[in-house]
Parts: structure tokens; sequence; C-alpha cells
């Protein structure tokens, strides 16, 4: 069914067929309700595909599901309700009546939300934890003395769930002191006091601002090993780039290992115990790369690694007794290790030629400047421009400079269409994901306060992003039309069904929002128009009605047409490699 829905045709036409049918349909019950005549009911617009008629209704799907509509009788002053049809005509109904009418169809899009985050509560949502995986080295998360797998409670007295719940504090707090509380390991909680450093960047939207960042990661790299020097003490001892840490044993003792952090705290607490340290070792697998197009090449050509599937090693420790007060990277050093998180696994290079890199190829600098870490690495990538970068690499026992094609991608920003220049490469040291936390709530009336309270906080943040549209603090690049509904439907139907409930539910609100602006033929704009009604105790003049909804359909087409232009420069390329793929 995923597979199905992952389409982006299907998935739009599901998503926005069932969006606008609760839509229309808190229209026509409404409307019903309060004795409207009601002539024609239709999802969909243009040619008929299926219609029926009942009690003098007409219902019918149309060809284009991109829309729908509900004709009450007697909506223009001209018109009448037709003979034999129940009920009034629209203008001849109350003013709380047709105002009632009118607000039922984006009232119908806010509860279709409610009920979707209510079945999504009732189910039970994934979410990452709030457990502290790596700590970058010199963040304000390190100077303030967080650790692997710290396990964050509070935050300022504020009870933390998730991960998402330290990334929001955390990036509302730039320059303000935080305390954190943490549960490590057995032991009691511990408060820490971090201080964000203040960063500039722009969001999602296109809005420039300053942010807070801690430097923590959610996951931890894999205990697959680098080993820097044949000559070190893990060279002799037999460890190869590229072999996995699975356990070691100390004293008889023996401690799983899962991450390379646990590896580091477990080889320094053997430092005070033995001498030496027995250590059970695997082959890692190569990693894939995510996505190899255009036939690309992949190469995995290098010494690293080893056919044994699993092997029994001794590290000596005598070298490294007097490791106390120097850092994790230091220590690992004096044993000839370090971690593979900037290892090369897998090359990727276009067809007739060959990746200057190596499996086992250590990156060590980026144009010169020192790369310590995978964020270090993200960071010079969005930071670049040019197609082409010197890498500082070690292979084997040697320190060399290679230069590197890099992988131009196109991605959509709030400004247009930008190109992104990737490593195409896959490394060793892929982060490992903690086991998420499930927000279940288990009670039908607890699920349905959590549909609301999901509901009001999608809304207050859509509300929040449209005014900054109307402002101009986000661009006009960043209005999205039926197409990007479609990419955004069918990437998230790859994602699973809640993910599809989920976007559902947004765009649910969105639609719901939108239809409330005082625009002529929107819904808001026919609630303007029977406010002024109630104000001025009259009907207003049929020009002036006809006036505005002309100045209305001019304003909607208008977006429609900005819409659909961003649309096309977004996905222009996409769409054109889906055409010509027909043909192929």
């Amino acid at each position: 069914m995923s597979q199905f829905l992952s389409h982006p045709i299907p998935a739009v036409v599901i998503l926005l067929g069932l969006l606008v049918f609760i839509h229309e349909l808190g229209h026509y019950l409404v409307g019903r309700w309060c004795g409207i005549a009601v002539e024609t009911f239709s999802i969909g617009f243009g040619p008929q595909l299926i219609s029926f008629k009942r009690g003098g209704t007409v219902y019918q799907i149309s060809a284009i599901p991109l829309g729908g509509f509900v004709k009450f009788a007697g909506s223009h002053p001209s018109e009448e309700v037709p003979p034999g049809l129940p009920g009034i005509s629209f203008l001849a109904a109350s003013l709380p009546k047709r105002a009632a009418t009118v607000i039922a169809g984006p009232a119908g899009n806010f509860l279709l939300a409610v009920v979707v985050y209510t079945v999504l509560g009732l189910n039970g949502m994934p979410h990452p934890p709030a457990l502290i995986g790596e700590v970058i080295s010199g963040s304000a998360a390190s100077r303030a003395g967080l650790q692997y797998g710290d396990l964050v409670v509070r935050i300022d007295q504020r009870e933390v769930k998730t991960w998402r719940d330290i990334e929001e504090m955390v990036s509302k707090s730039p320059g303000k002191q935080l305390a954190v509380t943490v549960k490590r390991g057995a032991g009691a909680e511990v408060v820490l006091q971090l201080t964000p450093d203040a960063v500039k960047t722009t969001d999602i939207m296109g809005r420039s601002a300053s942010i807070g960042r801690a430097g923590v990661a959610l996951g931890a790299p894999a205990p697959v090993m680098t080993v820097m020097a044949s000559a070190s003490p893990a060279g002799v001892a037999g460890l190869r780039t590229g072999d996995k840490v699975t356990k070691i044993s100390v004293g008889g003792a023996e401690h799983p290992i899962k991450s390379y952090p646990e590896l580091v705290h477990a080889l320094r607490d053997a430092v005070v115990k033995a001498d030496d340290v027995n250590m059970t070792v695997v082959a890692e697998p190569v990693p894939e790369l995510a996505e190899l197009k255009g036939g690309a090449k992949v190469h995995t050509e290098g010494k690293a690694g080893t056919d044994t599937p699993e092997r029994q090693l001794t590290l000596p420790l005598v070298n490294v007794k007097q490791a106390e007060g120097i850092s994790d990277r230091d220590f690992m050093s004096r044993l000839g290790l370090r971690g593979s998180e900037l290892t090369v696994a897998v090359m990727e290079s276009a067809p007739g030629q060959t990746s200057p890199l190596l499996k086992g190829d250590l990156i060590l600098t980026w144009n010169g400047e020192t790369v310590t870490d995978v964020y270090t690495l993200r960071e010079k990538l969005l930071a670049n421009t040019e197609p082409e970068v010197t890498l500082g690499i070690q292979r084997d026992d040697v320190v060399i400079d290679v230069k590197v094609a890099l992988k131009g991608v196109e991605v959509q920003k709030p400004e247009g269409v930008a190109t992104l220049y990737t490593l195409p490469v896959a490394f060793w040291g892929q982060l490992i994901d903690p086991e998420p936390v499930i927000e279940k709530y288990d009670q039908p009336l607890a699920a349905l306060a959590f549909g609301f309270r999901q509901t009001g906080e999608q809304s207050y943040e859509l509300i929040h992003n449209l005014a900054s549209l109307v402002s101009g603090e986000i661009p006009l690049k960043a209005l999205g039309g039926p197409i990007l509904i479609a990419k955004v439907a069918g990437d998230s139907a790859r994602r699973g069904w809640q993910m599809f409930l989920g976007s559902m539910a947004l765009i649910s609100i969105n639609l719901g929002l939108i239809n409330l602006f005082p625009i002529p033929v929107l819904d808001g704009g026919q609630l303007v128009l029977i406010g002024v009604e109630g104000l001025r105790r009259r009907p207003l003049a049929t020009s002036a009605i006809e006036n505005f909804q002309k100045l209305g359909f001019a304003m909607v087409l208008a977006l429609v047409v900005l819409a659909t232009y961003n649309d096309f420069s977004r996905f222009w390329r996409s769409m054109l490699e889906s055409v010509v793929g027909i043909f192929k």
C-alpha cells in the first residue's frame, strides 16, 4: 500500500480528495441542517466522471481532483430555488445560518486534523529519545560536561521526553544559561549548566535567525576502527581498519560493545585494571551508498578490512598507563586507533572515471583546514560552492593530498533552487540510532486531548508562517502548490502510514486556515460579506457583490499562478526526468 501511495499521483489524489471531501461535507451538512437547498455536491472540477441524483441534489465526482464545491441554491440574487428541490435559498437564510454554513468547511478540516492526531495518539508514535549520543569536541555541551549516554530529563525544570524537546529548548536559548538535569548510568540525577552557542542560520522557511546550538548528536558512531599506523599497539595486535569491536574482556569479565564511545570508556577503565585486553572483532560489512544514479560506479578497492568473520586479539595497554587527564582522542591515538566516521568505505564516481579515494582512506583536512568529525565536514560542505575540493588523507602510514570532484545535487531553498555539493562516499563509522520512545495515549479522552493540542500547536505555527509570508519575512518563493503537495504526500507515504497521516493533518490545517483568509471567493471572503451585511442591516448591492467576487477571483488566480510557478521552478528537472523515463 505504501509503495502505491509513494507515487505522487495516487498520493495527492487520495490526500487532496479526502481533504476536499471533508471540507465540502462540512459545508453540505451544516447547510442542510440549516434548511438551505443544495443543488450540487462535487468532489473535483471539470467533466463529470460519476454522478447520481438523490432528493433533488446532484452528487458527482469530477475529472480534476484538486478541489470541489457545494452549490447552494440561490447563492446569487438572480437565482431561485429550482422546483422540487427541498429547502430555502442561501441568501434567504438568516445571517447566523449562512455564517455557520460557510465556516463549517474550514471547521471540517480542523476536525479532521484532530481525528488524525487522536488516531496517531491511540496507536502510538515513535520519537527519538532524549539520549545524548556523540558530544562534539569543544562544543557548548562538552564545556558543560555532558557525556555519551546521559538521559536528559529536565531543562530549566521543564520536563524533557524526546530529542525534539531538547532541540526546541536549546534552539530558543542562544547564549542563555540552562540548567540541564540528566540521569547518568545507574547513578543519581546530575544538574549541569549549559550555555548554548549562538549560531546565525536560515530556517526552512527562509527566515534569518540566531539559534542556540549545544553540539550534541542523537546517535553514536559504531565501534568500527581506523588503525592510524601499522607499527602502533593496535596495528601490531592485528587490528585492521574496518574491524568492528563487539566485546572486550578484562580480567575474565566480558563487556559487550555497541558504540565507539562505549569502547573508549571501556578501554580507559581497562587501563587501571590490567596490562592488556582481550578483544573480539568482526569485519564490518561495507556500507552502501544511499542512491546511485546515472550509471555511477562504486569502488571498494583498498587494503582495509579482513575477510575473517570473527577474530580474538590481545591489545597491550602497558604503553598508555599514564593516560589520566588526556582527552579521549589522545588516549586512542596512543593505541594507534581512531573512530571510522571519516574513514572511506565506498566511493562513487562517474562512468569512465576512477575515484582518487580508496577504501580505508581517513580524511584529515578540507582545503587545508582540519576536519575532526562528520559535523565539521558537514559545515564545510554546506559552506562550499566549488565543484572540487582538496582533501588531506591518511592512506596506510602516509599523509597525502588528493583532489576530489564533488557531486552536485539540486535542492530547493525558499529563495529558489540551489546546488549543494556532496562528497560521494560512504563512511565506515555509521551512526547508530537509539531505540525510540513511544508516545501513546491508552485512554480515548487523553488521545483526544492530544489531538486538540497538536492541532492547536500546528495552527499557531502555520498562522505565524503565514503572517511572516505577508510581511515579507518569508520569501514568496516559499509558497507551494499542488505539485509540492504531491511531493510531500509521496515522500511521507514512503516513510509509512503514520507519516502520511501526519502530513494529511498538517495540510488539512493549512487548507482550513487559508480558506479563512478574508479574500473574496474563499470562505473568509464570504464571512466578510456576511459581516458587512450584518453591520449595514441590509443586503449588499448585487454589483458590489459581483465586483468583490471578481477581485477575489483575480487574487486567487494570482496565488495559484505564483504557487504553480514556484512548483515548476523547484521540480522541473525531476518532472522532465520522469517524463523521459516513460519512453525509455
